[in-house]
């Protein structure tokens, strides 16, 4: 674990984490708290049942995007500055070696997600809700079951596509994923050639949504679909598989 503490350190130093964190934090709380509106059609939203999950929408995609930013150089940036060396010396496997720079991204991507969450417990006592505070403990681990999904999937990218293609990779497959509902509708619309690319898209990558929608479901207090949950702990699964086979040629 001594190289995924010592990933995860350099991480939590790095100034972005916070500025997107806090950033998106203090834009919660300006909505979540009354100082702010979100309307649809012209009327304020107040209703906490349709609020509550609206506002979760963002804190999932915030940290979904925040988990591309922290994992797509992790295990790049190890072979440029040539760290990899020093392990191979120890006679440390290349599986294990990416596992653990994985496994820092996917634990950086769940800090960045708790600080965000800071904004839901306050949206919650603000609205006369601190007697169901428990509820943002399962949202919580549901919502990290994407950041952990994004996460083991830009690391399994980056060890076999350039740095500079990841980002955009993985960035459009989470978008794809967080809209995933949407471009289900949108797909017979668009019709073609561009209609056939989304919905071959939709069955390849992880329906984000489904699983904020279960997350959303869960601070509210409703049923849990637990299909949905396990179809992401399955994506999960094979994206660690990935990243134990795929080899880098630089090893």
């Amino acid at each position: 674990m001594t190289i995924a503490l010592t990933a995860l350190k350099e991480k939590i130093r790095r100034k972005e984490l916070y500025i997107v964190s806090v950033i998106g934090t203090l834009i919660l709380i300006f909505f979540g708290t009354g100082s702010g509106s979100i309307s649809i059609n012209g009327e304020a939203i107040t209703d906490y049942k349709i609020l509550a999950p609206i506002l979760l929408i963002v804190v999932n995609a915030i940290s979904c995007i925040l988990a591309v930013i922290m994992s797509l150089g992790t295990i790049p940036n190890e072979y440029e500055r040539n760290t990899s060396h020093l392990v191979w010396i120890r006679k440390i496997p290349q599986y294990r070696y990416h596992g653990e720079l994985a496994l820092a991204n996917v634990f950086s991507g769940l800090i960045s997600e708790a600080i965000l969450f800071c904004a839901m417990l306050i949206f919650m006592i603000t609205n006369g809700k601190a007697d169901e505070l428990f509820r943002l403990i399962p949202a919580y681990l549901i919502v990290g079951i994407n950041v952990t999904i994004v996460s083991v999937m830009t690391s399994a990218l980056s060890i076999v596509i350039p740095k500079f293609a990841v980002g955009a990779i993985a960035a459009a497959a989470t978008l794809i994923g967080i809209f995933s509902s949407l471009l289900a509708t949108l797909k017979d619309i668009i019709g073609g050639f561009g209609g056939v690319m989304v919905k071959y898209a939709l069955k390849i990558i992880p329906n984000l949504h489904g699983i904020q929608s279960e997350a959303a479901n869960a601070l509210c207090g409703k049923d849990v679909d637990i299909h949905v949950i396990l179809t992401g702990l399955l994506a999960v699964y094979v994206f660690i598989a990935l990243i134990l086979v795929l080899k880098r040629k630089e090893a």
